[in-house]
């Protein structure tokens, strides 16, 4: 029996091996369009800015509007070195069934990166739970049902870091170890 063990056991390992066989890819899988914004230093990545429908599967997401949010909508406002920035989103349902919106952390502000596609320090959403009670009018909902081509609109909120202007976004329609979906770009006071 011991024999069957150390035998699976190393053809695991030589499988393993063989597969981090340690080269680098050649080929990225993010799509490489021209950038239509002057956002990004690198010109093969699409970088949306604000006002610019982006589409990922069944889904079109606009940024609408970037705001500094009231200081008094906050129970503890941002820690130390961070503001908070309020962002404006329309999704619209481009596909020919119903589908359910994007959950909240299906869209991450990134930061401390130099490259768009790089994952940085990414942080989603969480900062909405900052906002008191009442006023949480207009904040965006996840899971809402869309029919084809029905949208809906809706804020959220995300820190930043102070000494930063320049804002990265990105959208993952799955999961966030893989390269996102969606790259927005564009500058925040």
């Amino acid at each position: 029996m011991k024999k069957v063990i150390v035998l699976f056991l190393m053809l695991v390992m030589m499988i393993s091996l063989s597969a981090c066989n340690g080269e680098p890819k050649s080929e990225s899988s993010v799509p490489k369009d021209n950038t239509t914004s002057d956002y990004s230093n690198n010109t093969e990545t699409k970088v949306y800015g604000i006002g610019e429908a982006a589409e990922a599967k069944e889904l079109s997401i606009t940024i609408d509007k970037v705001v500094t949010p009231d200081a008094d909508m906050f129970i503890y406002g941002p820690k130390e070195g961070f503001t908070y920035i309020q962002v404006y989103f329309t999704f619209k349902n481009i596909s020919d069934v119903t589908i359910q919106t994007p959950k909240r952390q299906a869209i991450c502000i990134v930061y401390d990166e130099d490259d768009p596609d790089s994952y940085g320090k990414m942080t989603s959403d969480e900062s909405s739970a900052d906002v008191y009670p009442g006023k949480k009018e207009g904040l965006y909902d996840a899971y809402s049902e869309l029919a084809p081509g029905e949208s809906t609109s809706g804020w959220m909120i995300y820190p930043r870091p102070m000494n930063k202007t320049k804002v990265t976004m990105h959208y993952y329609s799955g999961f966030v170890n893989v390269p996102p979906d969606i790259i927005f770009g564009f500058n925040a006071d």
